[in-house]
């Protein structure tokens, strides 16, 4: 029960710290820029893009296995540039809508719900717990974004600034966890 409560607790507090974070300090706005003559970028993307979907530029066939003709030329125009990935959505929608703000508050208790398992299982002081909820947070974003900075050349600042979301996020996230997953008192927890 403390592990569900813990997990409640801590997506909570993640959802708050997301909401100041791009709202107040706008950390997520770091490295984000205007799309320059977007009414006409826009334009085109509306004439020729029909399908939501994830866009990469230049672009290959992954359906079948590329010849060796396909990735020289492939890489050829990736040498070239521009390069770059289009998320792209064919319809609007509301900004922060009901149903986002959902599935980001529910993400939020489900990723701590899961810190807060790996906490209960063994680790012995609060200040150790809070560290480790650090760092699975810092993991999270070695994983993904050093990555999508390396391969798809995501901003510096862009990579930077969620990297502070995130350990900022996890730590306070982490202090929550903790102060309800405590590990029952042992003479030599260390506390």
């Amino acid at each position: 029960m403390r592990i569900i409560i813990a997990g409640i607790l801590g997506g909570i507090v993640m959802f708050l710290w997301g909401f100041l974070s791009h709202t107040v300090f706008q950390i997520g706005d770091a490295g984000v820029k205007m799309l320059p003559n977007e009414a006409a970028v826009v334009a085109v993307l509306k004439t020729n893009i029909n399908e939501p979907g994830y866009y990469f530029f230049p672009g290959i066939d992954m359906a079948h296995e590329a010849s060796e003709a396909e990735q020289a030329a492939f890489a050829e125009k990736y040498k070239a540039g521009p390069t770059g990935i289009l998320i792209y959505q064919p319809t609007g929608q509301d900004v922060m809508s009901p149903k986002q703000l959902g599935v980001e508050l529910a993400s939020n208790i489900v990723a701590c719900w899961l810190v807060a398992f790996i906490l209960a299982m063994g680790i012995p002081s609060f200040f150790k717990k809070v560290i480790a909820a650090t760092l699975i947070g810092v993991v999270g974003w070695v994983s993904i974004m050093i990555s999508y900075w390396n391969w798809y050349r995501y901003p510096d600042k862009f990579v930077l600034a969620e990297g502070c979301d995130q350990v900022i996020g996890w730590f306070l996230a982490g202090i929550a966890i903790a102060f309800i997953v405590r590990a029952k008192p042992t003479a030599a927890s260390g506390d």
